[in-house]
């Protein structure tokens, strides 16, 4: 049987595929042998959205089993296929069974579309819906797939197209009569050709328009260019619906239907052995062509090298490890000496911050009095160092990137754009673990304090005026005496106050210092911490790009070697057998050529 001698034709060039490692190829004859032992004639309907793809369908086999429109039941294949009574299932996938595992739920025929639709629209995996009827034009075999439109905004919807192609018997490819072949269009049928070389160019609704023959002739111009062989039939399935409806035969002969039924009884289903000899011959000659160019490319490559090639080869390679060594020394001198100058001027900037911090702390207090300013003193304190370490802090983040693009300029020019992906530097909060300033002792000056100093200073006063004026005759107790005890007594008292003032000043001019000395040792510990990791970091980052160049060269420098010590005798044996190996795939494709001659030699 002519079944057999196919099957086997397939079987060898799946056999060849396989020992080529082109799982590709041999996943397509795979599907190629699936079509030959199945006697349905599988006709894929394809074409872009709202084509008419459905309502040509349903014109055919004259009932409503597809759904039309390309939302949510247009978004699975329907299959239409004959049975003695009218039957409907939804086919779905059982992810939890394996990739293969198929679960068929029978429906009513009369809800079919509005069962796929609903089934699309709650997420369940359909991958198919299955029509069977009584009709006249599919009982010799010929089954029609209704397939999602291609071409659109959603990929997943021509995949689901093309994952089928390569099955079919043929292809019919929908688009209506109202525009010619687009751009995609024109690509869409030179990539299925490529899987199915059986396609036909159906142009529905020429009951729209007037011009469907201008439109016919440019396409068919299209096709020419394109490379494509096909015919066309420009219909009109809303004509050919009315024309069964009213029994009318003359409408029907002006819907275009007969012809297009006509050859899918007498090109599809009365040729199907000279289809499928097509679909055979074309799939197994692709893949041995592709499967004879690689070895080709194989065979060329065998070519032996010469002794000079093999030793410029090996300078080269040698150059490059030494010049990786000088690279290597380079930027670690790079690193080493941007790491230490890192060290410097982080410790520096943030001092210099602190001492204009202190600075400004100075020129408060030579005014200011901490008693009356001290709680909104620690907190501008507080803030002007807060602000200090975050300006610290990111210019200490900014010299580490500028660090990392300084070492990278020192790699080669292979790596030199591999930055490493620094973490980014904490901010210490050192605020919380050193002990906050404080009020100096005794710094108040309570209200007798202020008596006693005033006593003092106006009892001088008043002994000393009072002897003055008893060389006048006057007692010691006298006007005069009196207005100077209390002169001196206030002059005594501001004195003291203002003492007392300028100690407080000082003591919280040195407070503060202590304060920010120890943030600033704080700080500049942490900051060295963080420079030693971000050391580290760089340097196991390019340390890593090193030893990866290091090891790709030494193992140029190995392959090198062991091909220079290869034998001619391998080679030769190499060569020897490729070109056996392709006199068998010309004869293995002689073969599959001769399909199209409805004759095939023996294996």
């Amino acid at each position: 049987m002519i079944e057999t001698s196919l099957v086997e034709l397939i079987d060898r060039a799946t056999a060849e595929c396989a020992e080529q490692q082109r799982a590709d190829l041999h996943g397509r004859l795979r599907q190629i042998r699936t079509r030959v032992l199945d006697p349905t004639h599988l006709v894929l309907v394809v074409g872009e959205p709202q084509q008419g793809k459905s309502a040509l369908v349903n014109a055919i086999v004259n009932a409503p089993v597809c759904p039309e429109g390309d939302g949510g039941s247009g978004a699975v294949p329907t299959l239409v296929r004959h049975a003695d009574e009218p039957s409907a299932l939804l086919v779905e996938h059982e992810p939890a069974h394996g990739p293969a595992a198929l679960e068929r739920v029978p429906v009513p025929v009369e809800e079919v579309r509005e069962q796929v639709r609903q089934a699309v629209d709650a997420g369940r995996p359909v991958t198919r819906g299955e029509v069977g009827i009584p009709r006249a034009v599919l009982q010799g075999g010929l089954a029609l797939m209704d397939t999602p439109g291609v071409g659109g905004v959603s990929t997943s919807l021509t995949a689901t197209t093309l994952a089928v192609v390569a099955e079919a018997d043929a292809l019919l490819m929908v688009s209506d009569a109202t525009q010619e072949l687009t751009t995609n269009e024109l690509a869409f049928l030179k990539q299925v050709t490529a899987l199915c070389p059986n396609v036909a160019l159906v142009q529905p609704k020429i009951d729209r328009t007037p011009h469907w023959r201008q439109v016919m002739e440019v396409n068919r111009k299209h096709l020419t260019g394109a490379g494509v062989s096909a015919k066309i039939f420009p219909v009109s399935s809303a004509v050919r619906m009315r024309a069964m409806q009213a029994r009318s035969t003359d409408l029907n002969a002006e819907s275009g239907f007969p012809p297009l039924l006509e050859y899918l009884k007498s090109e599809m289903a009365g040729k199907h052995e000279q289809l499928t000899r097509r679909l055979v011959a074309h799939n197994v000659s692709e893949a041995l062509n592709q499967i004879t160019t690689d070895l080709r490319a194989e065979l060329a490559a065998q070519n032996p090298r010469t002794a000079a090639q093999t030793l410029v080869e090996l300078e080269t390679a040698q150059r490059r490890a030494e010049d990786l060594k000088r690279i290597s020394n380079r930027w670690q001198k790079t690193l080493n000496d941007g790491i230490s100058e890192l060290f410097t001027d982080i410790e520096f900037d943030f001092r210099e911050r602190t001492w204009a911090v202190l600075h400004q702390v100075n020129e408060a207090f030579e005014e200011a009095d901490p008693l009356e300013v001290w709680d909104e003193f620690t907190s501008w304190l507080a803030d002007r160092l807060t602000d200090a370490i975050t300006e610290t802090y990111d210019w200490l983040e900014d010299r580490s990137a500028r660090l990392a693009e300084q070492v990278a300029d020192q790699l080669q020019r292979d790596h030199a754009h591999v930055l490493p992906e620094l973490e980014r530097i904490r901010q210490p909060d050192p605020l919380d673990d050193v002990p906050h300033p404080k009020l100096p002792k005794h710094s108040e000056f309570p209200r007798f304090d202020q008596v006693l100093t005033g006593l003092r200073g106006s009892y001088g006063g008043v002994l000393m005026f009072g002897l003055i004026t008893t060389l006048a005759g006057l007692p010691v107790m006298n006007v005069v005496s009196i207005a100077a005890g209390v002169l001196l007594g206030s002059k005594s008292l501001k004195e003291e106050k203002d003492m007392r003032l300028r100690r407080r000043q000082t003591e919280t001019r040195s407070a503060a210092q202590r304060y920010v000395e120890q943030v600033v040792f704080q700080v500049n510990k942490d900051a060295k911490d963080t420079i030693r990791g971000v050391h580290r970091a760089l340097h196991a980052h390019f340390n890593q790009l090193t030893e990866h160049a290091q090891q790709e060269i030494s193992l140029t420098i190995q392959e090198i070697k062991r091909t220079a010590e290869r034998s001619a005798v391998d080679r030769d044996q190499r060569a020897r057998e490729i070109k056996q190996k392709l006199e068998d795939l010309t004869a293995l494709r002689r073969r599959a050529q001769m399909l199209t001659q409805n004759r095939i030699t023996a294996a």
